[in-house]
């Protein structure tokens, strides 16, 4: 019922790339990564129900399990340079606080801390973690994982304190998966564009959110 429809957000994506859609995958970035080995274009995306292997930052793993979150990953082609990395990170978690705003949810205490996680309270809800390639095809892979319908028993013993998901901060159960990604997607072209021409705006949104 809460499956996500990928031939609908392929319509309404305004990367006008593929969406590659996985059931289960080892982890999106990897795939994404891969992907941009083999020349897909930018905008591309890769989104899964499930990932085996789901990494943070610093190859800490991150919990994916099956319909309950958003784990996606989108290729970029930016000129690489040092000073657009900080903008690569920072873009894609104002994004992410963008997009649950727009879905109208009642969250006290939403903040970016930094770099890229986002927190509800003192409990990170979403994380980005950002890996680039400098060669002869440079890209970047912009990795999110948002937890959305788990229940605080839904994980491990050991994450409980240190995580939530936004049916738990929002004690709503039936939030619509489809409609995050969309917005989402949207979103995160928007901020991008501010990447690339308007970095000191996006910077000013990022320490607003902090």
């Amino acid at each position: 019922m809460n499956a996500i429809n990928v031939e609908l957000l392929q319509q309404h994506s305004p990367w006008h790339e593929k969406i590659h859609f996985f059931e289960s995958i080892d982890s999106t970035n990897t795939h994404a990564l891969q992907l941009g080995e083999d020349e897909a274009a930018e905008g591309t995306v890769v989104i899964a129900e499930e990932q085996k292997k789901g990494r943070g930052q610093f190859q800490r793993p991150w919990f994916s399990p099956a319909g309950t979150g958003i784990w996606m990953s989108l290729l970029l082609r930016p000129t690489i340079v040092p000073e657009i990395i900080p903008a690569l990170s920072h873009f894609a978690v104002v994004a992410i606080y963008d997009a649950i705003l727009k879905m109208g949810m009642e969250l006290n205490d939403l903040k970016i801390k930094e770099p890229n996680d986002l927190l509800i309270g003192k409990k990170k809800v979403a994380g980005v973690l950002v890996e680039t390639r400098i060669g002869s095809s440079s890209f970047a892979v912009v990795g999110i994982g948002l937890n959305v319908l788990q229940q605080e028993t839904d994980f491990p013993p050991e994450l409980r304190e240190k995580v939530t998901s936004l049916a738990v901060a929002s004690g709503t159960k039936n939030i619509n998966r489809q409609k995050i990604v969309s917005a989402l997607l949207q979103k995160l072209h928007e901020r991008y564009q501010q990447v690339l021409h308007d970095p000191v705006k996006l910077d000013l949104a990022w320490r607003s959110k902090l």
